[in-house]
C-alpha cells in the first residue's frame, strides 16, 4: 500500500470536497453555479470533521484552529495546484508536518496541506541526500547509518520534519554543525503563487535565504538536498552536577571554547531536584580506535574529571536516544496530549549565566511539569549563516546559547493554566530581549507585528518585499501572524 492511501485510510477518507464557493466563503461537496471546482488532482481534498480536528492543533496542545479543509497530495504538483487554486479564492494555506510547533504557528482555519503524504528519501550519496519535505530526519538517519553516514546536525529529538525544521532552523546539541538549515545543498519550493522553484546558494539565491528558517512565509518546502558525511563509531559521554552556577558555566563555556567535545548541553529540574542543581552534558565523537582521554578532556575544569559520570555507546543509539525517551513520555503520560507552552530563546554571551541562572532558580514545579525539560545549547556564531535566522547582536563572542523551558502541564490541565504559563513567557522574554537575546519562533510568546518588526529588525523592509514577491495574496502560514 502506498505513503498516500495509507494516510487517506488514516484519515477515514470521509467527505470529498468537490470545489470552493467564493460567495458563501465554504467548500461545496457538490457541483453548483458559484463553485469553482477543484484542479484535476492525484491526491484528495477531505472535508469531514475527523480528517479536519485530526490537523486542528500543534505540539501545544492549546491552540486549535479546524481548517475548512485539508489536502492529501499524491504529487508536488497537486500543492502548486491547491496554492493556486487558494490563491484565486482567498484562501489560507498551511503546510503540516509532524507539527512540532508549540503555539500554533503550523494551523490555519482554511487549508491544510497534510505533507507527511510525501515522505520518499529518493537518493543517499556519499556527501547528500534527496528528500521529501514530509520525511523526517530519523528516517533519514537511520537509512544514511545503515551506509555509514550521517547528517552533519542532528537535533536532539529526531521525529521532526525536514519542511518543518528547515522552515525553523533546526537545532542540535553539536557545537560546531551550525543548524539543519546551515546543511541544506538545494530546495525545490511551491511559493505563495504557486510556482515551482528549485533554489540554492548559487542559483536563486534570494529565495533559498528567504525560505530556510523563514516560519512558512515565502514558500512551501517541497523537497531538500541536505549534506552528509561519515558517521562517527562512538560517542563518549561525561556528565558532571554543580550547585554553584558560576562553576557551571566556568566549566561549560571551557569545554565549547576548546572545541574537543562534539555536543554539549546543560539541564536542570531532574525529578527530585530543583533549580539548584545544574548538570552539564558533553559527549564526543570518536572511532573504535581512538577514544577520548577523559583526563585530558576533562582537564582545568573546576570539578576533578573523577566526579563525571561516564558513558559509552555506539552512534545510532546516541543520537535517536531522545526519541526513544518521548516514546516512553508518551506511554506513561501521554506526553503529545499534555499542554506545552513552551519558551526558546537565543542569548548572548554576555548575559547568559545572568538570564539562566534568574530563571532556574525560580522555577516552581508547575512551570516545568512531570514531562517538562529546562536546557541550554552551545553555538559558534559564525555557524549560523542563515539571515532569516535571528540571532542576538554580535557581543564580540563567537559563542550563542539556545535556552528552552519546555513546559508541560499536568494531564487535567485547564485552558487557565495555558494563559498563566503564556503571561510568564511574555515577562521572561521581555526580560530576555532587554538583556540581548532574540526568539526562536518554534514555541510560544505572545507577538504582535511590532514585535515581529523588532525581531527581524534591519532585515524587516527586505523580507516585507520578499513577501509581496513570493507570497503577494498573502495566503501562506498565517499562524504565526507576522506580516
Amino acid at each position: 500500500m502506498s505513503t498516500r492511501r495509507a494516510l487517506l485510510g488514516a484519515l477515514g477518507l470521509g467527505i470529498l470536497v468537490t470545489g470552493f464557493d467564493p460567495v458563501r466563503r465554504s467548500w461545496a461537496t457538490t457541483a453548483g453555479d458559484n463553485v469553482d471546482p477543484l484542479p484535476p488532482l492525484d491526491g484528495q481534498v477531505l472535508l469531514d470533521t475527523p480528517s479536519r480536528e485530526g490537523v486542528s492543533k500543534d505540539a501545544g496542545r492549546y491552540v486549535q484552529r479546524v481548517p475548512q479543509a485539508v489536502l492529501v497530495p499524491g504529487s508536488v504538483r497537486d500543492i502548486q495546484a491547491m496554492v493556486k487554486y487558494c490563491v484565486r479564492n482567498r484562501v489560507r494555506v498551511a503546510a503540516r508536518g509532524l507539527a512540532n510547533t508549540t503555539d500554533g504557528q503550523g494551523l490555519s482555519g482554511g487549508l491544510i496541506i497534510e505533507m507527511r503524504a510525501l515522505r520518499k528519501i529518493h537518493r543517499i550519496d556519499a556527501d547528500r541526500a534527496v528528500v521529501d519535505a514530509g520525511a523526517d530526519w530519523l528516517q533519514l538517519t537511520n537509512a544514511a547509518h545503515a551506509k555509514g553516514l550521517t547528517p552533519p546536525a542532528l537535533t536532539g529529538f529526531l521525529g521532526l520534519t525536514f519542511g518543518g525544521t528547515l522552515s525553523l532552523g533546526g537545532i542540535p546539541p553539536a557545537i560546531q554543525s551550525g543548524g539543519q538549515v546551515d546543511s541544506v545543498l538545494e530546495l525545490e519550493v511551491v511559493t505563495g503563487s504557486g510556482e515551482l522553484k528549485r533554489c540554492s546558494k548559487s542559483k536563486d539565491r534570494e529565495l533559498f535565504e528567504a525560505v530556510l528558517a523563514g516560519v512558512g512565509q515565502f514558500g512551501i518546502i517541497t523537497q531538500a538536498t541536505v549534506r552528509l558525511g561519515p558517521a562517527p563509531a562512538k560517542v563518549r559521554g561525561h556528565e558532571l552536577a554543580y550547585r554553584s552556577s558560576k562553576d557551571f558555566f566556568k566549566d561549560f563555556k571551557t569545554l565549547i571554547k576548546r572545541a574537543e567535545i562534539s555536543e554539549i548541553y546543560g539541564d536542570w529540574w531532574r525529578p527530585g531536584e530543583r533549580g539548584e542543581v545544574s548538570h552539564l552534558n558533553a559527549f564526543t565523537f570518536h572511532s573504535v580506535a581512538e577514544p577520548p582521554v577523559d583526563t585530558q578532556l576533562l582537564r582545568g575544569l573546576t570539578k576533578p574529571a573523577s566526579e563525571a559520570t561516564v558513558s559509552q555507546a555506539d552512534f545510532l543509539p546516541h543520537v535517536t536516544r531522545i526519541d526513544v525517551a518521548v516514546e516512553q513520555l508518551r506511554a506513561a503520560l501521554d506526553w503529545d496530549n499534555l499542554m506545552k507552552p513552551w519558551l526558546t530563546l537565543w542569548l548572548p554571551e554576555s548575559s547568559v549565566e545572568q538570564f539562566v541562572t534568574e530563571v532556574v532558580t525560580k522555577l516552581t514545579p508547575k512551570d516545568v511539569g512531570d514531562g517538562g525539560f529546562v536546557l541550554l545549547y552551545a553555538h559558534r556564531r559564525a555557524k549560523l549563516t542563515r539571515p532569516s535566522l535571528r540571532l542576538p547582536a554580535s557581543d564580540g563572542s563567537d559563542w550563542v546559547y539556545l535556552f528552552t523551558l519546555m513546559t508541560a502541564g499536568a494531564k487535567d490541565a485547564k485552558p487557565e493554566f495555558a494563559a498563566e504559563m503564556l503571561k510568564r513567557n511574555r515577562r521572561l522574554f521581555d526580560r530576555a530581549r532587554a538583556l540581548g537575546a532574540t526568539r526562536y519562533p518554534i514555541e510560544s510568546v505572545p507577538f504582535t507585528r511590532a514585535d515581529w518588526q523588532q525581531h527581524y529588525g534591519d532585515r524587516w523592509p527586505h523580507l516585507r518585499t520578499l513577501k509581496r514577491k513570493y507570497d503577494p495574496a498573502g495566503v501562506l502560514t498565517p499562524g504565526p501572524g507576522i506580516f
